[in-house]
């Protein structure tokens, strides 16, 4: 019987291990299967959790897009909410489709209105922010805030297995239109916005006009007050020279289309040229271009000079005269000698100046010398066969450096150069010439030259060098440097060298040609090339181009203000600053404040802003701060957002106090640089927010950064100085101060 169950239970427990064999084996297959389902639900999570960041930061961007859009529509609350459904289309999020649903106007105590439900909804809500203390009827379109809300139902690809068909993403954007500034623009004037000046004087303003009307002063195209062929007699394209015979001009000499003959006199011959009649300008003649770090002549036609008060006294083809005035590149330095362009060394040795020049690091090539030519005709050869020597004197003043690095001037004949003279007169540097301070010099002579065509070649030497009048002759009296004028000569008569080449053709810009020409005046001859050849619109007759790039896009800057809601001033500063506008014109006006008001005060001011001086830029920033004050002889609003709007294309160099440098806030900077963190540190515990504006490569950029950073506000660069760049950078501004999202 024990052996029988002993039997029977070996096999009980034989027969249970295997059926324990077999229920692990299922159990294994179900945890796979549960394992796989659960990798499957994590991938589908991953999948769906990305859909869904990937939809928030889309939403989140085009709220905002659509909020700040909008908001530059208000106070017009329509118009504000139908932008706000163009840039949500735009965006992806179409509020016509079926599915879709939106209401305006709902946000009422913190909470948003009925849910219309939809697979896009959009709320869009302007009540909110309206005006509460106006009359009822006067609320509708007050409003200076606009909240858009943007939801979207994101299918889910997976998590629809456990439950969740949709997930909801949504977004909400604030944005604010600042209906009230207070905005002063305090710009640069000093001496160095006019470097790159194309024509001094062939325009000038006209009191009550805006520019660009006003007086045009090109170069004269005749002497006989008609258009005729006395503007390039004795010379064509085809044949060259062709001088004709002398005729009588007065007791003491006889006058063709080349030169003056001394009647007693068989070798005394006198060629007269204007310095303005240039044949050739080999540093951007054509286009009348600027080129960074290049120097290069231009031409003058101020007969006054304002900031000197003084008459410049040139001679030329009619009483205004005319002359050139070497400019030197654009970021100079009085410890490197204030901009001279070239050295004797640098001439002689392939006439590439201004080595070693770094710009943020980086090492500016050399340039080639600008070089102004004149051809002239040598009519003597003596019988015997030998040539006659010739003496080239200039009428000329210097630059205003006191150590004579900006006297002198450099000289060659056809190409190749022969010398230099120092130590001219010391003149107004950039701002002009002073008729007390011409001098003739006597450059040097030219051995045995030969009888037909040469070239006369002047290169830039000092910075703000100005040239007048050249006289190249036959007879010298011994002491070529020791004469008051050239020696028996008629330099005061009209230059009768017949002019050559770009100059001789009638759509050469600095005659100002149109089409048809035009008797009277005689300057404007019959220009008929090109698409457009109409040369008065030409860059020339851009006044001072630098400055008046700057102040026409603070003029456009201006006409986007709107003077119902928005106050104006202006400040300029150079050596000094000074307060030019209050603001204008809401707080004392209200509502005869008007866009001609604003045009007859700060345009007008921007209009007559003229350059000169050094650089004061917290001389500037502390009249800024004054006019935005809301003391008593100032009109800052206290509710507005105060705006300053600095520009500047250099260093500051000077300083408006003796206290405002004793901390050192700017390293290396000198007390001048001290003194602008002083004032923008006081600028921004006013409330003031600092926008900078950097105009071309001579700016202090860094300075300007932290001007800009320490106020809250943003800095701008323009390289180049174009209209169209600072029209584009004050657009960008006006969008940055008006608009602005709140959350």
């Amino acid at each position: 019987m024990n052996k029988a169950i002993m039997r029977w239970w070996r096999k009980l427990r034989a027969s249970g291990k295997m059926s324990l064999h077999k229920h692990q084996k299922g159990q294994s297959l179900i945890i796979i299967v549960f394992a796989f389902i659960g990798i499957l639900a994590f991938v589908g999570l991953a999948i769906d959790l990305a859909a869904i960041y990937t939809e928030r930061v889309k939403v989140s961007r085009a709220a905002d897009a659509a909020a700040l859009a909008a908001a530059s529509e208000l106070p017009l609350e329509p118009a504000a909410h139908d932008r706000a459904l163009v840039y949500l289309q735009d965006n992806g999020y179409d509020y016509t489709a079926s599915d879709a649903a939106y209401i305006f106007d709902t946000y009422v105590g913190g909470q948003y209105g009925s849910d219309p439900g939809g697979f896009t909804t959009i709320w869009i809500d302007t009540m909110y922010s309206r005006d509460t203390s106006l009359p009822g009827p006067q609320q509708a379109s007050s409003a200076d805030r606009i909240r858009v809300r943007v939801r979207r139902q994101v299918f889910m690809t997976f998590m629809q297995f456990v439950g969740f068909n949709y997930f909801p993403v949504e977004a909400t954007a604030e944005a604010e239109n600042i209906s009230n500034i207070d905005t002063v623009i305090v710009y640069d004037k000093s001496g160095s916005m006019e470097f790159d000046t194309l024509c001094y004087g062939c325009w000038e303003p006209v009191v009550g006009q805006m520019y660009p009307d006003g007086n045009l002063y090109p170069s004269h195209w005749s002497d006989s007050g008609i258009e005729s062929a006395d503007h390039c007699a004795g010379w064509s394209e085809a044949g060259g020279y062709n001088c004709g015979s002398y005729q009588y001009y007065n007791s003491s000499y006889n006058v063709n289309d080349c030169n003056y003959h001394h009647s007693s006199y068989d070798d005394r011959y006198y060629i007269v040229i204007e310095a303005e009649e240039y044949s050739y300008l080999n540093v951007s003649a054509s286009d009348w271009g600027y080129t960074p770090y290049y120097t290069f002549w231009v031409i003058q036609r101020n007969e006054y000079n304002y900031y000197e008060g003084d008459w410049v006294g040139a001679y030329g083809r009619d009483t205004r005269g005319a002359y050139i005035s070497h400019h030197p590149y654009r970021n100079y330095q009085t410890s490197t000698g204030l901009g001279v362009a070239c050295t004797w060394s640098d001439l002689t040795n392939g006439e590439f100046c201004r080595s070693g020049i770094t710009l943020e690091g980086r090492t500016i090539p050399p340039f080639p010398a600008p070089r102004a030519d004149y051809e002239f005709y040598a009519p003597s050869d003596d019988e015997g066969g030998d040539h006659d020597d010739y003496y080239v004197w200039i009428r000329g003043q210097g630059g205003s450096s006191w150590n004579g690095a900006d006297r002198h001037i450099f000289w060659g004949i056809d190409g190749c150069p022969y010398g230099q003279e120092n130590y001219f007169p010391q003149g107004p540097g950039y701002d002009g010439a002073d008729e007390d301070l011409w001098d003739w010099r006597c450059l040097g002579r030219v051995d045995d030259l030969e009888q037909g065509t040469h070239t006369l070649n002047l290169w830039a030497g000092g910075a703000g060098f100005d040239v007048d009048r050249i006289v190249i002759q036959t007879r010298d009296d011994g002491s070529c440097n020791n004469n008051s004028s050239p020696p028996d000569s008629p330099d005061t008569y009209p230059a009768n060298n017949g002019r050559t080449n770009w100059a001789c053709h009638p759509c050469d810009p600095r005659f100002a040609g149109r089409p048809g020409g035009q008797t009277s005046p005689s300057y404007r001859p019959d220009c008929n090339i090109g698409g457009n050849p109409d040369q008065r619109g030409n860059p020339i007759y851009d006044d001072e181009q630098p400055i008046r790039n700057a102040l026409e896009a603070a003029k456009y800057f201006v006409s986007l203000l709107d003077p119902r809601f928005d106050q104006v001033g202006y400040v300029r500063y150079s050596t000094n600053s000074e307060i030019a506008n209050e603001l204008e014109c809401t707080r004392r006006l209200g509502v005869n404040c008007t866009e001609q008001v604003i045009n007859d005060t700060v345009v007008a001011e921007l209009d007559a802003t003229t350059a000169g001086g050094n650089t004061n830029i917290a001389g500037g920033i502390l009249d800024g701060i004054e006019v935005l004050s809301t003391d008593a002889g100032h009109y800052g609003r206290p509710g507005a957002a105060h705006i300053m709007v600095l520009m500047t294309d250099g260093e500051a160099n000077q300083q408006p106090n003796s206290y405002c440098d004793d901390e050192d806030l700017w390293p290396d900077g000198g007390g001048a640089k001290d003194c602008v963190i002083y004032y923008a540190q006081e600028a921004r515990d006013n409330g003031i927010v600092i926008y900078t504006i950097s105009l071309g490569w001579g700016a202090d950029i860094d300075l300007m950064t932290e001007v800009a950073e320490l106020t809250g506000g943003e800095t701008f660069v323009a390289r180049p100085a174009t209209r169209e760049k600072l029209d584009e950078i004050f657009e960008e501004l006006f969008e940055k101060i008006f608009l602005r999202l709140i959350s």
